[in-house]
């Protein structure tokens, strides 16, 4: 199992696993937080839109929840 650091700056979260940052948390000025992988993955398409293509970056309302994502994502 792969083992995540989160390591914070000014309202960005990096994950890192085995040194590498796989992904980034940015806060927004409208709320909410978007991630984005930098190591080639997509996000699925949402539900309510089957047809979307995957994307690189996904919205979040909070930070727990983009982490939990993200983590979920990577352990999987």
């Amino acid at each position: 199992m792969a083992q995540i650091i989160w390591k914070e700056s000014p309202l960005t979260w990096t994950a890192h696993v085995n040194d590498t940052p796989v992904c980034t948390l940015k806060g927004k000025d409208i709320g909410g937080w978007s991630a984005s992988w930098l190591d080639g993955r997509v996000w699925p398409a949402p539900a309510h839109l089957p047809k979307a293509m995957p994307q690189s970056v996904r919205f979040f309302s909070s930070l727990n929840e983009a982490k939990a994502a993200v983590e979920q994502t990577i352990q999987s």
